[in-house]
C-alpha cells in the first residue's frame, strides 16, 4: 500500500512539472499552478514633431526640427524658436522649445491674439481626440511651471478656460487663455513631477 502511494505522488509531481513547462516563457505560476497575470506594458514615450523627445539637448532638437531655430538665454534656461509661425492642426502658432541646463523640459504653441473662440474649442476637441477627455487643472499648476522661465509674468486670475491632458508616459498637456484673445498649448516633461501640482513639493 505504501509503495502504491509513493508511486502516485511521483506521478502527480511529474504531471505538474509537465504542465509548468507548458507555461509561456516568463509566466510565474502561483500556488494553484495557474500562470500569473501578464505584466502591464511600459507606457509609450511621448514624441513631438518628427521624433523630438524630453531631455534632448538643443543640438539634438535642432537636428530633428526642419525649421531654423533662433536662441535666447534666460539664466539656466535656453529658448529655441523659429522666426515664423508653424502649422498646428489647421492653424498657425509660434513654437517655443524650453530647455533647462540643456535638457528639453517644456514646449509651447502660442496663438497670440490671432485665434477665435471657435478655433480654441476646435483645438480642445482635437486634443481630446488624441489624449482622451480633458480635465480642468488649477491655475497654480500652470503658473508654477511658467514661473521658472518667466517669473511673475503669468497671473492665476488671468489663466482662464483651462484644460489639461495626461499622455501615456505622464507628459502633461495644457490649453488655456493667458490674456484676452491670446491662448497657449503647453507640453510639460513628466520627469519634473514636482512642478506639476498646485504647490512646489520638492524635498517635502
Amino acid at each position: 500500500m505504501k509503495r502504491w502511494l509513493c508511486l502516485m505522488m511521483i506521478a502527480m509531481l511529474l504531471i505538474s512539472g509537465t504542465a509548468g513547462a507548458g507555461l509561456a516563457e516568463g509566466a510565474i505560476p502561483n500556488q494553484w499552478g495557474l500562470p500569473a497575470a501578464t505584466p502591464t506594458p511600459a507606457p509609450a514615450a511621448f514624441f513631438f514633431r518628427g521624433g523630438i523627445q524630453w531631455n534632448m539637448s538643443r543640438e539634438q532638437v535642432r537636428g530633428l526640427e526642419p525649421i531654423e531655430l533662433n536662441e535666447r538665454i534666460n539664466e539656466s534656461w535656453s529658448i529655441l524658436y523659429p522666426l515664423l509661425p508653424v502649422d498646428v492642426s489647421r492653424y498657425k502658432a509660434d513654437l517655443v522649445y524650453m530647455f533647462h541646463e540643456d535638457q528639453l523640459k517644456m514646449i509651447q504653441y502660442d496663438f497670440g491674439a490671432t485665434g477665435s473662440a471657435a478655433d480654441f474649442l476646435y483645438l480642445t476637441g482635437a486634443l481630446d481626440s488624441v489624449y482622451g477627455e480633458h480635465q480642468e487643472p488649477e491655475a497654480a499648476e500652470i503658473v508654477n511651471l511658467m514661473d521658472q522661465i518667466y517669473p511673475t509674468y503669468y497671473r492665476a486670475e488671468s489663466i482662464t478656460s483651462r484644460s489639461a491632458w495626461t499622455a501615456g508616459d505622464g507628459t502633461r498637456i495644457y490649453q488655456f487663455y493667458y490674456s484676452a484673445g491670446s491662448y497657449t498649448i503647453l507640453y510639460a516633461n513628466p520627469a519634473d513631477g514636482a512642478m506639476h501640482g498646485a504647490y512646489v513639493t520638492t524635498g517635502l
